[in-house]
């Protein structure tokens, strides 16, 4: 990727998180104040993070904040929150394409290799599973996976 390439990169992850950071914010998603905790003084605070990270070319700590923050989403299947960052950002993303690009990888490499992709496949074989009609193959394939990743990390374990 070339400078020109990575500040455009750079400028859609930092657009595309401030406006999810807004989008918490603006539906007040997150609710519980303590004493010690204001969680919407903690979003404004990420968004300060955010222009730091931007500042400093970090386009791999943009990229993860934002897959981090946009999980809940996924989770939930809030697909007003794709409309809202279209509109914000006039990017035009689906964070649930990605999302199924990255189940659809994993499964054409047949293998789970992080703790990470085992989480975005149970997640999606919950999905499927609440799902009219209920595609039982790619259930099937998706639970062995999982079931093979589990096995391998149980023996590391014993072994180590």
């Amino acid at each position: 990727m070339d400078k020109e390439e990575k500040l455009l990169e750079l400028k859609k992850y930092r657009d595309l998180l401030l406006a999810t950071l807004d989008y918490y914010l603006d539906n007040k998603l997150v609710e519980l104040k303590t004493l010690d905790f204001d969680p919407s003084e903690h979003l404004r605070s990420l968004k300060d993070q955010t222009e730091d990270h931007f500042r400093k070319g970090r386009l791999t700590m943009l990229k993860n904040w934002f897959r981090d923050m946009t999980e809940i989403f996924l989770e939930n299947g809030d697909l007003k929150f794709n409309a809202y960052l279209r509109e914000k950002t006039s990017y035009e993303i689906d964070i649930f394409d990605s999302y199924y690009q990255r189940v659809d990888k994993i499964i054409a490499k047949r293998r789970i290799t992080t703790d990470r992709q085992f989480y975005e496949i149970n997640q999606m074989v919950d999905q499927l599973c609440q799902t009219e009609p209920v595609d039982t193959q790619k259930i099937t394939t998706l639970n062995k996976l999982l079931a093979d990743y589990e096995a391998r990390k149980t023996k590391k374990k014993i072994l180590s």
